[in-house]
This record gives C-alpha cells, sequence and structure tokens, in this order.
C-alpha cells in the first residue's frame, strides 16, 4: 500500500502515498494487486460500515455533502497500550542495526510476539511466565515502568 511517514496524519495512522483516483503504477507497481483485491461498498444515509482492524481503505464522497463519522474500536484492554508505540521504539532501537542482527531479533519477534501465543513459555513453570504468561494490568505497569526507567536513562 506504500505507506507514508509515521508523523500524525489527519486520522492519526499511517496512510497510503498513492493517489487513489489517479494511481500511477510505474511509481507504485504493487499497488495494482491491491486494486484486485479491493472491495467496494457504495453508502446509502444513516449505513454504517465495520472494518476491521489494520485494514486498509480509502473513503470517496460521491455528492458535495458528505457527513464521515469515524470511530477507532479497539477490543483489547487499555492498560495494553498501543501497537505503534512498540513500532517506533522499534525504529529506535532496531531499524539502523547490522543485517544479522536484525535477522536475530526478527527471530526473537517471531518467537515472543508472532509466534503461539503460549509457546514461549511453555517450558517454564507456571509462576516463572512473567510476562510470557496472560497480561494483565498488574503485569503492564511492570512492563511500562521498566520501559520508561530504561527510556529515561
Amino acid at each position: 500500500m506504500y505507506p507514508g511517514p509515521l508523523d500524525p496524519t489527519p486520522g492519526g495512522q499511517a496512510i497510503s502515498m498513492v493517489d487513489f483516483s489517479r494511481p500511477d503504477f510505474v511509481k507504485y507497481p504493487r499497488f495494482q494487486r491491491a486494486i484486485e483485491a479491493g472491495q467496494v461498498a457504495e453508502m446509502e444515509p444513516g449505513d454504517a460500515l465495520f472494518l476491521p482492524s489494520m485494514w486498509w481503505h480509502q473513503v470517496e464522497a460521491l455528492s458535495p455533502f458528505n457527513i464521515l463519522i469515524n470511530y477507532w474500536w479497539n477490543t483489547s484492554p487499555r492498560y495494553l497500550g498501543q501497537a505503534t508505540d512498540v513500532l517506533k521504539h522499534a525504529l529506535l532501537g532496531i531499524k539502523d542495526c547490522p543485517k544479522q542482527e536484525k535477522l536475530a531479533w526478527k527471530a526473537i519477534f517471531d518467537y515472543y510476539i508472532f509466534g503461539e501465543s503460549d509457546n514461549a513459555g511453555k517450558h517454564l513453570p507456571e509462576e516463572a511466565h512473567g510476562a510470557l504468561g496472560k497480561i494483565d494490568s498488574t503485569i503492564a505497569r511492570r512492563l511500562r515502568s521498566q520501559i520508561i526507567n530504561k527510556l529515561n536513562r
């Protein structure tokens, strides 16, 4: 989707740099695949559309007067924080590392974060799971405190 900068945007999320009404397929050749996979929903007054979290979407007005109400629904508890903060921290700590280090960090993230949620601590006794177990508000507060302490050094 050729995301733009991570600096704040009107909606607070990264946006595509492609002009959807006149896509430049020379500059953005893989965007053709996005168009092929895309779906169109023409809305009528009073209609609502639910888009699952992390789905890219584009809104286009078909008449001169329109109202769009957008609500970012998040089913995760607030104490878990925002994944965009993790992304920014990874940019700071990993992005410019040598390739071999980045590959090692990718494997670590795959193991702890993107693998099955109970796999990383399966070999540990339950009392030693800590953040590898179910994260509740107490564990989240402890992790956040550790991160803040590291950042403030």
